[in-house]
């Protein structure tokens, strides 16, 4: 026996809010998607944004050298492993992290509080809440 099933459609809108300053430099362009039978929309502009600090770090990954290792890491008496220890192999992972200010409704001219934290160091905040 089949089931009847009633869809209904339900609206949906997106909305994006943009000063002036934006308008300026942006790009409107619609793209069809013949694989997905649909429409891309794209909207492309540039935002005031400065660099605050760089943050480099390294992360070190181990584990077993091989699958027996691992095999007898988990399974192999305390006896058998000190008198054959596991062998590991590790990975280190270089990191860098870009913190960068954004504001999207910076008046170029005459906005004080905006170009403050344009160029405040947030790193330098997280430091002084470390040591309180």
């Amino acid at each position: 026996m089949e089931d009847k099933i009633t869809l209904e459609k339900i609206q949906f809108g997106i909305q994006q809010v943009m000063s002036s300053a934006l308008m300026e430099d942006m790009m409107y362009e619609t793209m069809d998607d013949i694989v997905t039978r649909s429409f891309i929309k794209q909207l492309t502009f540039y935002l005031l944004g400065n660099k605050v600090h760089v943050e480099e770090y390294d992360t070190k990954k181990t584990y077993p050298a091989t699958m027996w290792e691992e095999l007898k890491r988990d399974f192999c008496p305390e006896w058998l492993k000190r008198k054959f220890p596991v062998r590991y192999s590790s990975d280190i992972t270089h990191h860098k992290e870009t913190h960068i200010h954004v504001c999207p409704h910076l008046n170029y001219k005459t906005d004080s509080a905006h170009l403050n934290f344009m160029t405040f160091d947030d790193k330098k905040l997280v430091a002084k809440k470390e040591v309180n």
